[in-house]
């Protein structure tokens, strides 16, 4: 059998002449951005989850990562160990917690948008309280579940502040 190259070739000026031609049309700025505050509700959720499940997790496994050391072990093997036992302890752990408060925040904060008509501060603070109390809504007491909201509202109401001023 021959070799291909040496017997003859495609020749691809003369193939593609009569290959039809598509036009790319430029695209302009204002088709990349959406129109107000925010972004559409399943881009919102995914960005949002995502980003609150990785910043969970980084916090987790430092926070891990320092009771491990201080823990420590009798050989380095040991110590490599504590650190890491501690990191995945930690780290999944609020990775997951945040990322699903994140979630129930969403949700919230877009239903509450759309039955009152209006984006303002208030959905936020609403929502905020919502998703820490649904959170914790299985509690044995009531505690928690106050905290959880308190501290979920407090949170989502000033990140959703910097965000409307143009901070983050």
């Amino acid at each position: 059998m021959a070799d291909y190259l040496s017997t003859g070739g495609i020749k691809a000026p003369d193939i593609l002449v009569n290959a039809p031609r598509r036009e790319v049309a430029p695209a302009s700025r204002d088709e990349l951005y959406l129109e107000g505050y925010g972004r559409q509700f399943g881009e919102k959720m995914t960005y949002s989850v995502g980003l609150t499940y990785g910043m969970g997790l980084l916090a987790g496994g430092s926070y891990g990562a320092l009771l491990g050391v201080r823990q420590g072990g009798a050989t380095s093997k040991l110590f490599v160990n504590s650190v890491l036992n501690s990191c995945s302890r930690y780290g999944p752990t609020l990775g997951n917690q945040s990322a699903i408060i994140t979630m129930y925040y969403v949700s919230f904060h877009s239903l509450i948008s759309y039955f009152r008509g209006s984006d303002d501060i208030g959905n936020a603070l609403s929502a905020g309280a919502f998703a820490g109390a649904l959170y914790k809504v299985a509690a044995r007491s009531w505690q928690p579940v106050g905290k959880y909201a308190v501290a979920s509202m407090g949170i989502f109401t000033g990140l959703d502040t910097l965000m409307r001023g143009g901070y983050m």
